[in-house]
């Protein structure tokens, strides 16, 4: 997804916090958000500034939320942008395509059919494990 369709899909959703939405997706409307930010800065409007931001507000707050659902993790996860490295690390996480309770099913961002994950519960393997970690089911 390129950036005009992500920034497009983000409005599109802009108060929607169920589902889920990639890290291309989320990373190509932080971008947008910095170069608003940037922008409006510059031009040296701090009312213009500040109603951009709090325009933008619920729309980054519903990304992020479905950002957290896409890696399996609860919206309440969003909480965590507070510290703010602890809350960057976990929106890079990549997505969870098996087992995940916000909808299955391969995204854009998701792992590599080459790796190994468990039949059971889905868990990815590490080479040359041969029981699953999360279940202990023998892996094929």
């Amino acid at each position: 997804m390129g950036f005009v369709a992500a920034v497009r899909s983000a409005f599109a959703n802009y108060a929607n916090f169920r589902g889920r939405t990639t890290r291309p997706q989320y990373w190509w409307f932080v971008l947008f958000y910095l170069i608003v930010t940037i922008l409006l800065t510059v031009i040296g409007s701090r009312a213009l500034t500040t109603l951009v931001g709090l325009a933008l507000l619920v729309p980054n707050i519903s990304l992020q939320v479905r950002r957290h659902h896409d890696a399996g993790r609860s919206g309440w996860w969003t909480l965590t942008s507070l510290v703010p490295l602890w809350g960057i690390i976990l929106l890079l996480y990549p997505s969870k395509g098996v087992g995940n309770r916000y909808g299955d099913g391969a995204l854009i961002d998701a792992p590599a059919p080459t790796t190994k994950s468990c039949a059971s519960c889905g868990k990815m393997a590490l080479p040359g494990q041969h029981f699953c970690t999360g279940c202990g089911a023998p892996l094929d």
